[in-house]
């Protein structure tokens, strides 16, 4: 056998000294994901079956909270996109409230694997069936997805749907609390972006049957909030070349972290959206930066985003 050079020896003496460097991040289980997160749940118009003229279906109506928003989204068919807050406890269990200030109640239930890998059912607890009409129904849908950035976020894809439901996402991101929020508390400025459909009716001038548009659009800008429920423009934006990435408006912050606002643009069109206030680097983070994950509710609008701190 031939010597190995001193040069040979000291490659190989690297890489077993880089070998534990290369192994495959574990987690421990279902105490890796544990506190307050704020989710966004959508499906995007790709994922809505095209089905024949013929066919009707009864959609699922879910309660009027955020889970039920999300669940009754998720089973039905069509494009959604809410926002909302959970708090996950540690053992499996996922936990909510029907509004701000009010007690949690479990919405569902999540497992861990080794592997960082995850699977969630999540369960629209708040619906109460019975009455007449469109009755509401606890709805539940099933998801798979990883665990990325430490547990800090969550991405989930819809599954065990078969054919028509199915094609909606769930990205969860820490949040610093769950509860405490206050519009003082959401403060500078946030650059955004966030894309959606707006579906109008068009009447016919004749008389015949509406016709119905869809027109895609983004958003792409820059807000100030005031700390006092206000976007507002600052020296800088007022200065700015790129004037039309300016947005203003209002906005509320709840107890529980999730809120509202109006962002209008500089061609005076408004959109209205929900938020849930989340931290992108988990609620240690030494920058304790925030950011705002939102979906537009605007009637016949769908679609979401994201604002970040600068």
């Amino acid at each position: 056998m031939k010597n190995v050079s001193p040069w040979a020896a000291l490659f190989l003496g690297g890489v077993v000294v880089m070998a534990p460097a290369l192994q495959a991040r574990t987690c421990s289980g279902n105490g890796d994901v544990i506190g307050g997160y704020g989710w966004m749940g959508s499906r995007d118009v790709a994922f809505v079956p095209v089905l024949p003229p013929a066919t009707t279906s009864t959609p699922v109506v879910g309660s009027n909270t955020q889970i039920g928003a999300l669940t009754a989204g998720s089973v039905n068919t069509a494009a959604f996109a809410s926002v909302g807050r959970l708090y996950m406890d540690g053992n499996g269990g996922m936990f909510s409230s029907s509004a701000p200030g009010m007690p949690v109640t479990q919405v569902g239930t999540y497992v861990v694997n080794s592997d960082c890998t995850v699977s969630a059912t999540f369960m629209d607890a708040f619906a109460t069936p019975g009455g007449a009409g469109l009755t509401p129904v606890q709805a539940s849908a099933t998801f798979e997805g990883v665990l990325v950035q430490n547990a800090n976020e969550i991405d989930l894809v819809q599954t065990g749907a078969s054919g028509a439901s199915a094609g909606a996402i769930v990205t969860l991101r820490k949040a610093r609390q769950f509860n405490g929020c206050t519009a003082d508390g959401l403060t500078g400025t946030f650059g955004l972006a966030a894309s959606g459909v707006a579906t109008t009716s068009i009447v016919s001038a004749t008389g015949g049957a509406a016709t119905t548009v869809s027109t895609a659009f983004s958003l792409f800008g820059r807000v100030n909030a005031d700390g006092q429920g206000n976007l507002v423009q600052d020296s800088l934006g007022l200065t700015s070349p790129l004037t039309k990435r300016q947005f203003t408006g209002s906005y509320t912050v709840n107890l529980d972290c999730t809120g509202s606002a109006t962002l209008v643009g500089t061609d005076l069109k408004s959109r209205k959206v929900d938020f849930v206030i989340v931290s992108p680097g988990g609620p240690n983070a030494n920058n304790a930066t925030q950011a705002l994950t939102f979906a537009f509710t605007d009637p016949g609008v769908v679609g979401s985003g994201l604002a970040q701190q600068q």
